[in-house]
Parts: structure tokens; sequence; C-alpha cells
């Protein structure tokens, strides 16, 4: 089973930051902004070896990191399988792989955050979700898997 936590930290530790433009950038994972359709917020590709995130040209700053950090977890997670995640009107998607990409998402956006958490006396899942921009939905499907990352 994928540690997708230990996975997020490694990361960190290994390239000094968790900010997933700059993580891609130290991986030599190449970033494509691309007009794509509606529905298909960006994708992962490997042509001759080398990674690519295709993102939806169309996508607000947050949703850019969001599946940014999705994509990013393919690529970490689950190598060169190629895949397309579709926007579904929800923060995380059916199939097993879908789900851990959402899970290194919300891990990794929640890692990038921590600075600003730190120190707070209670902290829920909404209050990660605020200051790591990302759906709240996101921090308690984490959450709720940590028992299996």
């Amino acid at each position: 089973m994928i540690n997708i936590k230990e996975k997020v930290l490694s990361l960190k530790d290994r390239y000094g930051c968790a900010e997933p433009e700059q993580l891609c950038e130290k991986m030599g994972i190449n970033i494509v902004d691309h007009e794509l359709p509606d529905n298909i917020n960006g994708f992962t590709v490997s042509m001759e070896g080398i990674p690519f995130i295709v993102l939806n040209s169309a996508l607000n700053y947050y949703d850019r990191r969001i599946t940014m950090s999705h994509e990013l977890g393919h690529i970490v997670l689950h190598g060169s399988t190629n895949t397309v995640c579709l926007s579904l009107n929800t923060s995380f998607c059916l199939s097993k792989f879908e789900r851990e990409a959402d899970c290194f998402a919300a891990c990794l956006l929640m890692e990038a955050g921590l600075e600003e958490i730190d120190g707070m006396d209670c902290v829920t899942a909404e209050d990660i979700a605020k200051r790591a921009h990302i759906p709240q939905e996101m921090v308690e499907n984490a959450f709720s898997r940590w028992s299996e990352i």
C-alpha cells in the first residue's frame, strides 16, 4: 500500500519545498498551459521519457494549483501511467488512481500551507482548507485515508 503522506514529506525534504510548481520545476516535470475542453482540468503525459503536466489554461490560480498537485500525484505515485481526470463537480474522482492523486494533492497543499497553521490552538478541516486554499472535502478525504496512507 502506498504511504502518500510519507511520499509528500519525502519530496519536501528532498527538494526543500512543497509548492507544486516549484516541485515540478525541480523534478524536471514540464508544465504546459493549453486550451482544453471545460470538463478537463488537466492530464499527465510522458513523451520520450520526459513527463509533462498539461493544464487547462482557463483555470484560476487555485484550481490550477490543485490540478497541478493532483497530476503531480499521478507522476509520483503511478509513474508512467497516463491519466485524464475529468471535472465532475466534485473534489475527487472515483477510481483508485484518482482518489490517490487527490489525496496526494491534499497532503501536498496542506503541507505547503502548514506555516499559516503552525501555532494555532484548534485546527479543523475547515481551517486547513481555508489556509491551503483547497476544498474542505479534499481535506476530509485525506484525513479519512490517513489510517491507510
